[in-house]
């Protein structure tokens, strides 16, 4: 292969790889991630500061508004924009999340404090997965939450639903917020 040829080639991938993230962003992907990140951020809060029922109130209004969200998210760009892999991506996020409640209840019951991790880091698992197929971007932010969840679990488990509420919550937003603009 000729350096013009190396070059082009090489031109190509780049061009794709742009056009990857574009479509991506244009698919809603950035709205997601801030619906799930406000989720997890009023969710882990809530962790710290509510006892139940009130929690569990608490995570089932939000988890709803998380899901009905992320429908209209996808339908809102679903018009303007289709991809061939779209049905994969629900796909993987349905067999994640099934196997992670077949995990639970083979598991249950947990403390609070371990089954906020295991979600976490679960849902962050998905995300740096993703990340592999998509973009470096969405595979180092899993790893991160992952690797900062344990370090708050480890070092402050008093204050775990706050550290949550930041790592998770706070991450997920900002890299909605970095999708978003970014990958235009």
């Amino acid at each position: 292969m000729e350096p013009f040829e190396a070059h082009e080639s090489l031109s190509l991938i780049v061009d794709a790889s742009q056009a990857s993230r574009r479509a991506i962003a244009r698919a809603g992907t950035g709205y997601l991630f801030i619906i799930w990140g406000i989720v997890w951020l009023f969710g882990y809060l809530g962790n710290q500061l509510l006892a139940s029922p009130a929690l569990g109130y608490l995570w089932l209004g939000l988890d709803s508004f998380g899901i009905l969200g992320s429908i209209y998210a996808i339908f809102r760009q679903s018009r303007h924009f289709r991809t061939p892999h779209s049905w994969r991506m629900a796909a993987f996020w349905l067999l994640l999340l099934a196997n992670g409640v077949l995990l639970l209840w083979i598991a249950w019951p947990l403390p609070m404090e371990r089954y906020l991790m295991f979600s976490t880091i679960l849902i962050s698992m998905g995300y740096g997965l993703m990340g592999l197929w998509m973009s470096p971007v969405l595979a180092l932010m899993g790893v991160a939450i992952s690797i900062l969840a344990v370090m708050g679990w480890l070092l402050i488990p008093a204050y775990l639903g706050y550290w949550l509420a930041l790592v998770g919550g706070g991450g997920l937003i900002a890299a909605g917020l970095y999708v978003m603009k970014a990958w235009k």
